[in-house]
């Protein structure tokens, strides 16, 4: 693993396989991380948002999904892998299942997190679920979940409360906590609870999952893509351009 700057973010040139065998050394140090998927709406949000940026800087993990990929070829950089935050917590669950992990979910509205978490003990009955919240809590509520998370001692806690209220949350109780593996997974429970369909791998090779996305979702999607996908692909254009024109006069 190598980390990496791409357009003023960091970025984790990491494989699928490295990622999780980064996670489960997270969890045998005992002590909290935080890990971040990085996308080009992400990167819009940080480029407006020193917050937010200083969360991705400080991260353990800066995880690419798709886009960061593509556009790190076009900058003759290319980064390992796209694991990406669904990917990744989809490849996590066998692992939690056949490992005895710990696993607390928190997020999305309270009958898809039921759902995921029923769908889930189906899938995998032998994960140990420790816990489960929706994620519209008031200030009375976040108290009481942080209690019972450190209470029932998770190894990996995911977060579905889109970004970035989900970086900022976690990265404020990442200490307290003390959870070793901290995720923010965005609109994944749905995925998880069978409410919506995951992106099909051919629509990945064709790097059109945000047109897939967008096409289930566009409500919501819409206006985040129109802005930010054009916005990466110029970023993309004018750094090469001034590579390229770097490269001449040298």
């Amino acid at each position: 693993m190598s980390r990496r700057q791409f357009l003023n973010s960091p970025v984790d040139s990491i494989s699928m396989e490295e990622a999780i065998a980064c996670v489960e050394e997270f969890i045998r140090s005992g002590q909290p991380h935080q890990i971040v998927p990085i996308n080009a709406s992400k990167l819009w949000q940080m480029e407006r948002n020193p917050r937010l940026s200083e969360i991705v800087t400080s991260a353990s993990l800066v995880i690419a999904e798709r886009a960061i990929l593509i556009g790190s070829r076009i900058l003759g950089e290319p980064i390992k892998d796209h694991v990406g935050g669904i990917m990744l917590l989809k490849q996590l669950l066998p692992v939690a299942n056949t490992r005895g992990y710990r696993m607390y979910f928190l997020g999305a509205k309270p009958e898809i997190i039921n759902q995921m978490v029923t769908k889930l003990g189906s899938d995998y009955p032998a994960m140990q679920i420790v816990g489960w919240h929706h994620g519209y809590l008031n200030a009375e509520e976040g108290v009481r979940i942080i209690s019972e998370i450190r209470a029932t001692k998770p190894d990996m806690l995911f977060v579905a409360m889109g970004t970035p209220k989900q970086e900022y949350w976690i990265a404020e109780h990442l200490q307290e906590l003390g959870v070793p593996v901290c995720l923010g997974v965005g609109g994944s429970f749905d995925v998880l609870a069978g409410i919506k369909k995951d992106t099909p791998q051919w629509i990945r090779n064709m790097s059109m999952e945000w047109l897939y996305r967008l096409v289930q979702d566009p409500g919501n999607l819409w206006k985040r893509y129109f802005i930010t996908i054009p916005w990466f692909i110029y970023k993309i254009f004018q750094l090469r351009l001034q590579r390229m024109r770097l490269s001449k006069q040298s």
